[in-house]
C-alpha cells in the first residue's frame, strides 16, 4: 500500500510513502521497537503483549499483561525493561525480557501514557489526568513526584530532548499540541493542525522531528527545533492509536483503527528540510 504525504517545505516535494501492512496485528493499541534485540512489541485491546522478531516476523512470545486494553509501551534505553500502562486496569508494569518477560514491578496508577526520562532513565513519567507523575523504577513510591503543567485536556505526551534541554510535548483532546519547558513548567508554544483528539506522540530518537497521530486519521510531522509543521499524512484508515520510531532509521511503525503498519518509510529529506 502507498499513500501521499503532503510536505510543507518548498524544497521537499510531495512524495509517495510505502507502507507495509501487517494485518495479523490488526487491533494493536500500543507498539514499541526494541532495536538491540531486533524485536517489536505490541499491546492489544484484551491486555495482551505480543513480542515479534522484526526481521522474520516470527512470534517470540505472547502473554497476558493486563486485564484490559494496553494504552502505552516504552523500552528502557539500557536495561532489559519494557513499561506497559493500562488506563482501565489502573496499573503500570515493568517487564524483564531477560527473565522470560517476568513482571518485576507494578505501580498502581491510572495512566494513559508512560515514558522513560531520556536524561535519567531511572525515572519514568506517566500521565494522570491533567498532571504528570514521575516515579523511580527501582523503588516504587519512594520519591514519586506529581508535576502540574496546567494542562486541562491532555491525552498523550512524550519527552523531547535537545542538547541539555528537556521538553514535554503533550497532545490534547481538542486537537492541539503543547510544547512545555520541563524545568520551568512553562508552555512555549501551542500547535494546532489536527481536528480530532491527538492520541499519540512520538519524538524521533535521532532525527529533528516529532510525530503526532490523531483520531481524525491524520499523522503530522513537526520540526523539533522550529516546532513548525513539516508534513502531513492522511491514510484514511480511521483513528491513529500509536506511533513508534526506530532509532537510526526513518522507519516508523503505527497502528490505526483499521490497519497496523510495521514499515512506514518516510521521505528522508523531509527530516532535514529546514
Amino acid at each position: 500500500m502507498q499513500v501521499l504525504i503532503k510536505t510543507c517545505s518548498p524544497i521537499c516535494p510531495q512524495e509517495t510513502v510505502p507502507l507495509s501492512e501487517l494485518s495479523a496485528l490488526f487491533g494493536a493499541t500500543a507498539a514499541v521497537f526494541i532495536p538491540r534485540k531486533q524485536w517489536f512489541v505490541v499491546g492489544d485491546w484484551d491486555g495482551n503483549l505480543k513480542v515479534c522478531s522484526d526481521e522474520t516476523m516470527q512470534e517470540v512470545k505472547t502473554f497476558s499483561a493486563h486485564r484490559k486494553r494496553i494504552d502505552s509501551l516504552d523500552v528502557h534505553p539500557s536495561e532489559p525493561y519494557v513499561l506497559s500502562a493500562s488506563y482501565y486496569d489502573g496499573s503500570v508494569k515493568v517487564w524483564n525480557w531477560e527473565m522470560d518477560w517476568e513482571c518485576v514491578r507494578t505501580f498502581h496508577v491510572v495512566a494513559r501514557q508512560v515514558k522513560f526520562n531520556p536524561k535519567d532513565a531511572d525515572y519514568f513519567a506517566c500521565s494522570t489526568g491533567n498532571n504528570v507523575k514521575v516515579s523511580n523504577i527501582a523503588s516504587p513510591g519512594s520519591d514519586d513526584l506529581t508535576s502540574s503543567f496546567g494542562i486541562s485536556h491532555m491525552k498523550c505526551f512524550d519527552y523531547l530532548s535537545r542538547g541539555n534541554e528537556l521538553y514535554l510535548i503533550n497532545g490534547n483532546h481538542d486537537g492541539s499540541v503543547e510544547i512545555w519547558d520541563w524545568k520551568n513548567r512553562s508552555c512555549l508554544k501551542t500547535l494546532k493542525e489536527q481536528r480530532g483528539t491527538v492520541a499519540t506522540i512520538c519524538a524521533h530518537p535521532d532525527l529533528p522531528i516529532f510525530i503526532t497521530g490523531s483520531s481524525d486519521g491524520t499523522v503530522c510531522l513537526w520540526n523539533s527545533f522550529t516546532f513548525e509543521l513539516e508534513g502531513k499524512l492522511n491514510c484514511s484508515l480511521g483513528a491513529v492509536w500509536t506511533i513508534a520510531c526506530l532509532k537510526g532509521s526513518n522507519r516508523v511503525m503505527f497502528s490505526s483503527e483499521l490497519r497496523f503498519f510495521r514499515r512506514a518509510l518516510l521521505p528522508h529529506d523531509l527530516f532535514f528540510s529546514s
